[in-house]
């Protein structure tokens, strides 16, 4: 089993390192203690979220409690979970999953194929059907699946098993205890996890919780993992304060209602791109974290980031916004839950008036507007598909539809789509977290996903925020 592996591993390192105290060993005990910003809503696979940042917020908490079929590892690549083989016909069509024997679901429940196919039919309805039969789960689709192995380790693609109380039973490695919609979750350990009993005996997450509020919590050693704002993260690692980031999983963009006659004109969309100061906003409002953005992916997703060199340029800023001879001024809109939006907001309109373009900040919801500053979240570590999964989140589907496609294709369908400027990308933003001192073995994912179920916690470790 993973975890007794693990056991055994430090246990050999500790034999070659000692003397150690004893509390340093990784042991099975304690209660860690989680607080997002998010007010998360269901677990449900079948309720999920529409908005970006809640879904990946679930996506978190739900991994803690449900599995999928497929896993990613460290470079995004498809790896065995509750499927321990797949193969797939000529024409991507038909696929055959072998399932992991021995697992049973939180309840007590045998794992089996036609509870797989069950949980999919009820999330998935009338899409690609699934069947079951001893072992083996069978998806089949009139259309081709080339990369559906890559898909099951994403997004709402967890198995769960519907009790006749109607509670969801899950085979993951926490079970839920408690559960206060939008408030509180708390999990305890699933003794009868396939891959061991998890080192924590319990987990308690809070909800909607303010950045400020968490830090405090952590100083004070009520919290053990916090988020972290941008701006947060500079004054937490000058305190001493344990923290970690994961690669640029965000994208902050302006996205334009080209219905709006003001920005119908492409030229107009470009001038205000042109005004803005990206690298300024990148350096003083986000803290230097994350980095500034040319382009929809990031360079460790797509490789290809360096290619679009869009530098401010004011001259010709101001030519194209003579040439639209714009009436009025944009009305460009942030969400007032947003903390940092309002200040990147009030820099964009500051940036424009350089180039002569006058740009009114309002809250989201005050009325009609032309332009918006978004958040996006990557969800998929797969070029043509996170490509994809942001054109659609945008309202432009219809401009990128990729099969299986290779890099340049990839490339020249973001190109073509930046070259609208219906979206101005801004920049890059990670996911960051600090951590109290007694939290052992945090090591996420590159791009966010957790994995609490190998974490400990060690009690000879000061009970506030600080250095181990």
């Amino acid at each position: 089993m993973r975890r007794i592996a693990l056991l055994f591993l430090a246990g050999v390192s500790l034999l070659a390192a000692l003397p150690l105290r004893a509390e340093t060993r990784p042991h099975y005990s304690g209660t860690l203690r989680v607080e997002l910003r998010a007010r998360v809503a269901s677990l449900d696979p079948r309720e999920w979220p529409s908005d970006a940042r809640e879904a990946a917020a679930t996506e978190k908490l739900a991994s803690l409690v449900f599995e999928r079929l497929v896993r990613l590892d460290e470079n995004g690549r498809p790896q065995p979970a509750l499927a321990i083989w797949w193969q797939k016909d000529a024409q991507a069509k038909r696929w055959e999953f072998r399932l992991r024997p021995g697992v049973v679901f939180d309840d007590g429940t045998p794992f089996t194929a036609d509870t797989v196919a069950a949980a999919w039919r009820l999330v998935h309805g009338t899409g690609p059907a699934a069947t079951g039969s001893g072992d083996t789960l069978v998806i089949q689709s009139d259309q081709p699946m080339p990369d559906l192995p890559a898909e099951l380790a994403r997004g709402r693609d967890f198995i769960f098993r519907v009790t006749a109380d109607g509670r969801l039973a899950g085979t993951g490695p926490f079970r839920i205890t408690e559960w206060q919609p939008r408030s509180r979750l708390v999990l305890a350990a699933n003794e009868n996890h396939w891959a061991g009993r998890p080192f924590l005996d319990s987990v308690t997450v809070g909800l909607g919780i303010s950045p400020q509020q968490q830090m405090i919590d952590l100083e004070l050693g009520r919290a053990d993992v916090v988020e972290l704002a941008p701006e947060q993260i500079r004054r937490a690692a000058l305190a001493g304060t344990r923290t970690w980031s994961s690669l640029s999983v965000e994208l902050l963009a302006l996205e334009f209602d080209v219905n709006r006659p003001a920005v119908q004109d492409a030229r107009g969309r470009e001038a205000l791109a042109l005004a803005i100061d990206r690298k300024a906003i990148w350096s003083v409002l986000l803290q230097r974290q994350g980095e500034a953005a040319t382009s929809l992916l990031p360079q460790w997703l797509s490789g290809y980031a360096f290619l679009f060199r869009t530098e401010r340029d004011l001259d010709l800023a101001r030519q194209l916004h003579e040439l639209v001879r714009a009436t009025g001024p944009l009305v460009l809109v942030y969400d007032v839950a947003d903390a940092q939006a309002r200040t990147v907001a009030d820099r964009i309109a500051v940036d424009a008036r350089e180039a002569g373009i006058a740009v009114q900040v309002s809250a989201a919801g005050t009325g009609a507007y032309d332009v918006r500053l978004v958040r996006r979240r990557f969800a998929v570590v797969e070029p043509g598909a996170a490509l994809a999964e942001l054109a659609s989140a945008f309202g432009l589907a219809e401009m990128v539809r990729l099969n299986n496609p290779s890099p340049e294709q990839v490339y020249a369908a973001e190109r073509a789509l930046l070259e609208t400027y219906r979206v101005v990308p801004l920049a890059y933003l990670p996911e960051s977290c600090a951590l109290s001192a007694r939290v052992r073995n945090w090591m996420p994912a590159r791009w966010g996903d957790w994995r609490v179920e190998d974490v400990w916690l060690d009690a000879s470790a000061p009970p506030a925020g600080g250095k181990p």
